[in-house]
């Protein structure tokens, strides 16, 4: 709920309770329209924390503004004004307007940045980062950029401290190439150094695999976007890409693995939750799933008899209930009937259970020469289960024949 009335008539306010209430409200609800308004009480307002709220705001509108067809919506003419503004105000003045210059996503804007990463003021750096982490975690960054920025790690220009705080932000990218510079920076004297190099050389050291189960929310990575839904759910395996679209009739696509991919660490929009494993996929950005989630996906894959993507999923599975429901479904289908047995089993004595995996084992039951324990799990599916399950009526037929 936004809490100011009008966020606009808000930020002229003299009390500065009101005004930085009304910042973040720009910052959920603001629009192009406000992209001017907020980066001149960014610059000027008397307060350092509604200056930065300001900035802050003004960056979470350019978020939602980087990724085709809303990327259109700020002009190229509009942005070199944004940044012509930002570039008249001393950056320790406010240095949240790195964040601006990170969102604005233009190369005027990368330039000032790499400009705050040289200068001799720690505030200024460190807001600087902060528009680098900006700028580089979008979908839309540049295909050279980790080239362009992965340098700095041995520019002599840029200060040892900065350059571990930048070997975080590689890390945090996925810029695998940033290794060798954070491990000539893990072997620094200084212990700060030593140990923020350290930690960066610990996930570059181990990149994550290129198969997964992840969650498009149709947003992209540091976008700014209330109520997000679910547009897809997505598996890659190989050099395969499952997209399952969500509904009461899902449809399964699979296509190539797009050449330009990569793996970040960045918390959920909106979740305050630790930071988790995600994919881009050409312009495409997507969280892990979570247990539910992957209860989710295998309710769709279920739904849409998707037994063959099922099966192509089946060596990136987790040894979840969900994930065993779903191998002992597909095993069910394909007359594997002793192996589709053990995985319902498997999954039905398990907690977080997905109701349909009772009646799955009903069946496996049935083929396997069950009948009577049969009876027990459909009977268990149908109290369970709501009354427009999808396996409804094929239980109630099901305890019919056995009886």
């Amino acid at each position: 709920m936004p809490e100011t009335v009008d966020p606009v008539v808000s930020l002229e306010a003299k009390e500065l309770p009101v005004r930085a209430a009304a910042a973040r409200d720009l910052a959920v609800l603001g629009t192009v329209e406000h992209l001017d308004l907020l980066v001149r009480r960014a610059i000027d307002d008397p307060s350092p924390g509604v200056r930065l709220g300001c900035a802050a705001a003004a960056a979470d509108i350019l978020s939602r503004h980087r990724t085709s067809p809303a990327a259109d919506r700020v002009t190229a003419e509009h942005r070199a004004a944004l940044l012509l503004a930002v570039g008249k105000a001393d950056p320790s003045h406010n240095v949240g307007l790195f964040q601006v210059c990170g969102a604005l996503g233009t190369e005027a804007a990368t330039h000032r940045i790499l400009i705050g990463l040289r200068d001799p003021r720690s505030d200024v750096r460190a807001g600087a980062l902060v528009g680098c982490l900006r700028l580089a975690q979008s979908a839309t960054a540049a295909d050279d950029l980790e080239a362009r920025l992965v340098p700095l790690l041995d520019n002599e220009k840029i200060r040892p401290e900065t350059q571990a705080d930048l070997a975080s932000v590689f890390a945090t990218l996925g810029y695998w190439s940033a290794i060798n510079g954070a491990r000539r920076l893990a072997e620094s004297p200084a212990k700060g150094i030593a140990t923020a190099a350290a930690e960066a050389v610990a996930r570059l050291s181990r990149p994550p695999g290129p198969d997964g189960l992840w969650i498009d929310l149709g947003v992209d990575a540091g976008e700014v976007r209330p109520g997000a839904r679910i547009a897809a759910m997505i598996a890659t395996v190989g050099d395969k890409v499952y997209t399952v679209s969500p509904g009461d009739t899902p449809k399964v696509t699979a296509s190539a693995r797009p050449a330009r991919t990569r793996h970040l660490l960045l918390r959920r929009p909106g979740s305050k939750e630790a930071a988790v494993e995600v994919l881009q996929l050409g312009r495409r950005t997507a969280w892990a799933q979570d247990a539910d989630e992957q209860v989710d996906f295998g309710d769709l894959l279920v739904r849409a008899n998707a037994w063959e993507v099922i099966r192509a999923l089946d060596p990136i599975l987790p040894a979840t209930a969900s994930t065993f429901r779903l191998r002992g479904a597909a095993a069910l289908r394909e007359g594997r009937a002793d192996e589709a047995l053990v995985a319902l089993a498997a999954a039905t004595g398990m907690k977080r259970c997905p109701v349909d995996a009772w009646y799955f084992h009903g069946a496996a039951l049935v083929v396997n020469g069950q009948p009577d324990s049969a009876k027990e799990s459909f009977e268990g599916y149908l109290t369970k289960a709501s009354k427009k399950a999808q396996f409804i009526s094929a239980a109630r037929e099901a305890l019919a024949l056995l009886a």
